[in-house]
């Protein structure tokens, strides 16, 4: 086959597809005589085989670079039957693993790895001299560099220029090879994650006294994931998002064996901070812009050394990846706020993720509750980011074929185990033809793939001679397919295939511990949050109050919640006198309803946790922020200002129209006391939202702990009559406190006498005037020193700070492990 002719009619077909534009500027040519055909590694079924190869003592990992012996070329079709030429001969990779642990390259990807990173520099190549095999004129001015000196490169709308000088670059007749400046950010190395005999085993029991029971969700399972798109597929139950999770470091160790490594490493423990991981349901928050959203996700996902411009840069460029530029000043939607698509929702999820460029991209089945053609439109922005050179590893249950076709790897699994694992496309079908399993013309893969794995379908032939084995006779659906499947996974564990991953597994992580000259990644060091302690709160913060200012509904009820009780009250208890008939009594039920009104209206707060649970988890475990950045900016964005202000501003109006103590101390202590007793009922209100997943639930406890309170308040029962095993819940009691430092506060020195205008002048009034330490001693509060007074401060500040410690020890120990 002439060279030029095929790279001429590969050149047309991108030219019409436009599949392949990296925006990069990459200039390369090459002189006539080099282009001479020389003898081509095979092609099978678009894949391609392995070149024979010689090592440059560089690389990665000390063992070399790859280098083809005899430079040859290789020219097929791959399965889209699009025609394929590669050059090899002048390849610099520093991949994580060299050529012979490499995944088979599908023929269109072979020009460039996808795992190659942003050129720093112009690397120039001489043809001549490389014929001759001087590699010294390769200057790698970069640690992750990846050379293809290939005239295709010319046709692949790579952003490039053709040269006219002297009839080189793009013409393919004279000039030297050459690449000029890439983006320094078009390229993302990608990692390699091995695993090797990983099991994991939960215990469950079905009631809550019942004996525990070990559940196997994973066996035995190994494999390799390279950069590309990943895809692990089964039925439902059969460990596939279990995978994805050991794989993202998002299951309980305790319960995990085996072995996970990342680029050769023992997976670190903080990996959530260098990988992205979008779960099944978008957890957006639906008060923000998608641009929002991405900027806050850039705000705490990159590093700290970014500045503002850049990060606007950054989220600019994901938005336009993307293609949700135009949507991009739109709120991403609540149930009162219309928002963007589910699709939109979903690219909005991944730019979120993708923001801080991982090297490793996990998705919990990304296309479940979406459309066909959304779901067609996400993967295939998924494989357009794997082209920049990132790992990205999804489960699906089902996809259609247009979407199958865009898988580079393939895990099939079932029951917990592997019954395939390896590259996607033909390889499968070839797999379970040899099986027995033949497909039907116009069938889709993995509805062939599923009907297997049910037992729906039975082996025709076997050239293996094991046909008899794939066969049962059990009516029972579940049985049947738990049969199949563990006769199929017990095939392909004694098959080449999986023989072949197993030992490329074993290499990988010989030639890391067999390696005394190897040094450690970088990016696998310091592994740590990207935003600093005072970053995270002021991005929550900023995120927090815009929420409020956007979905201001419960805000504003309870401010007007406030606003009434305050102004029916003042009329209610309006000029209250200093007589011994109304004054005691009319004083002691201004103060207890005032302690209910601030007690009882932040019920409301068992909310705070329980609406942004899921994301708190989520973004907590994907390491966007601290639990104490995240606790702090909370209790001082939203707790303070929703909570405190409205009794700074609103509980003045009574105190005012009741006509209560004038002196300015007594009123300032008036608003401490209401204050710390608004706090400390959203303080207790914030930990049971913390304890619990259910708003019922929460509500139930929430409501019979604040009766308790009441009960014990001192108001409804004199607190030295009670029952001494009894009494000590007085302590407890946010009511105790706040109606308790009301009262001494308002009544230590006030004298209340008998009212003159219910004596006639033939009686005779024998009653005398009481001070109103006598009352509080008839209820059972000391008052007669300041300190008795200040105790109640003292006693709701320890209320607030056990609340909020609790809350916060609570939210560290909310289980972030699916």
């Amino acid at each position: 086959m002439d060279l030029v002719n095929s790279a001429e009619k590969e050149e047309e077909m991108f030219d019409e597809s436009g599949s392949r534009n990296l925006s990069s500027n990459l200039r390369l040519s090459r002189k006539p005589a080099y282009a001479s055909a020389r003898s081509p590694n095979r092609v099978v079924n678009g894949f391609v085989e392995e070149l024979p190869i010689n090592m440059k003592p560089e690389g990665k990992f000390g063992l070399g670079v790859p280098i083809p012996e005899d430079g040859g070329e290789i020219i097929g079709k791959d399965d889209d039957f699009r025609t394929c030429s590669t050059r090899s001969d002048a390849t610099i990779s520093n991949h994580i693993i060299p050529s012979q642990i490499r995944a088979p390259i599908p023929c269109l990807e072979a020009q460039f790895l996808p795992t190659a990173a942003p050129l720093q520099d112009a690397i120039t190549v001489n043809p001549r001299e490389e014929r001759q095999g001087r590699w010294d004129n390769f200057r790698d001015v970069s640690d992750n560099v990846v050379v293809n000196p290939d005239p295709l490169y010319n046709s692949r709308n790579l952003g490039g220029k053709r040269s006219t000088r002297g009839g080189g670059g793009g013409s393919r007749r004279g000039g030297d090879i050459s690449l000029s400046m890439m983006s320094t950010r078009s390229m993302i190395q990608g990692s390699v994650i091995t695993f090797r005999d990983v099991e994991y085993v939960v215990p469950v029991r079905k009631m809550p006294c019942a004996k525990v029971h070990k559940k196997v969700v994973l066996n035995g399972v190994s494999g390799i994931m390279r950069p590309g798109v990943n895809a692990i597929m089964g039925p439902t139950g059969c460990g596939k998002s279990s995978l994805l999770d050991v794989l993202a470091g998002r299951k309980d160790p305790r319960y995990l064996t085996g072995e996970v490594l990342i680029d050769g490493h023992p997976q670190p423990k903080h990996f959530k901070c260098i990988s992205g991981y979008v779960v099944q349901d978008d957890i957006l928050m639906g008060t923000l812009t998608v641009r929002e959203s991405l900027y806050l996700a850039a705000m705490l996902k990159r590093k700290k050394d970014y500045t503002r411009a850049e990060t606007k840069e950054k989220v600019n460029e994901i938005l336009e990846e993307l293609g949700l530029s135009k949507i991009a000043d739109n709120k991403v939607g609540t149930e009162l706020i219309r928002g963007i698509s589910g699709g939109e929702r979903k690219r909005t999820s991944i730019g979120m993720e993708i923001i801080a460029d991982p090297s490793v991209l996990f998705l919990d089945e990304p296309t479940t509750g979406l459309d066909a053609f959304t779901a067609g439109s996400v993967i295939q922005t998924l494989k357009t980011l794997s082209r920049r050179g990132r790992t990205i590893i999804l489960s699906i249950h089902q996809p259609k074929y247009s979407i199958y076709k865009l898988f580079d790897s393939l895990t099939l699994m079932s029951n917990g185990r592997i019954i395939y694992h390896g590259t996607a496309r033909k390889e499968p079908v070839n797999y379970f033809s040899k099986l027995g399993y033949v497909i039907e013309d116009h069938n889709n893969p993995p509805d062939f793939f599923l009907d297997i794995l049910h037992g729906e379908v039975r082996p025709i032939s076997n050239s293996r001679g094991k046909s008899e084995e794939f066969e049962t006779e059990s009516d029972d659906s579940y049985e049947r397919m738990r049969a199949v499947s563990d006769q199929l996974a017990n095939t392909w564990s004694e098959s080449t295939e999986c023989s072949n991953i197993r030992n490329e597994v074993l290499t990988i992580r010989s030639r890391i511990t067999n390696t005394a000259s190897y040094v450690k990644p970088e990016s696998l060091k310091n592994i740590g949050y990207a935003a600093s302690f005072p970053r995270q709160m002021l991005v929550v913060c900023w995120r927090t109050t815009l929420s409020l200012i956007r979905d201001p509904q419960a805000s504003i009820v309870q401010t007007l919640v406030y606003l009434f009780f305050a102004i029916a009250m003042g009329v209610v208890y309006f000029g209250l006198d200093n007589s011994l008939e109304s004054g005691l009594q009319n004083r002691s039920g201004l103060f207890f309803f005032s302690t209910l009104q601030v007690v009882f209206v932040n019920i409301g707060s068992i909310e705070l946790f329980l609406k942004e649970r899921a994301i708190f988890v989520h973004e907590h475990s994907s390491g966007y922020y601290r639990v104490s950045s995240y606790f702090l900016a909370k209790l001082i964005c939203d707790v303070l200002p929703t909570k405190a202000l409205p009794v700074l501003f609103f509980m003045p109006i009574t105190y005012w129209m009741a006509g209560l103590n004038p002196d300015i101390g007594r009123f300032l202590f008036f608003e401490l006391i209401l204050i710390l007793g608004t706090v400390a009922a959203a303080a207790s209100a914030m930990a049971v939202s913390a304890s619990v997943t259910l708003f019922s639930i929460a509500n139930v406890i929430i409501s019979i702990l604040f009766v308790f309170m009441m009960v014990f308040g001192g108001f409804l029962i004199n607190l030295d009559t009670m029952a001494s095993w009894l009494s000590w819940l007085r302590y407890f009691s946010i009511f105790n406190y706040t109606f308790g430092g009301l009262l001494i506060n308002e009544m230590a020195d006030l004298t209340f006498c008998p009212a003159t205008n219910r004596t006639t002048s033939n009686a005779i009034d024998t009653r005398t005037c009481e001070p109103g330490r006598v009352y509080l001693d008839t209820l059972g509060y000391a008052n007669s020193t300041a300190w008795d007074l200040w105790l109640n401060v003292l006693g709701l500040s320890v209320i607030i700070i056990v609340c909020f410690l609790l809350c916060y020890i609570l939210l560290r120990h909310i289980n972030t492990y699916k």
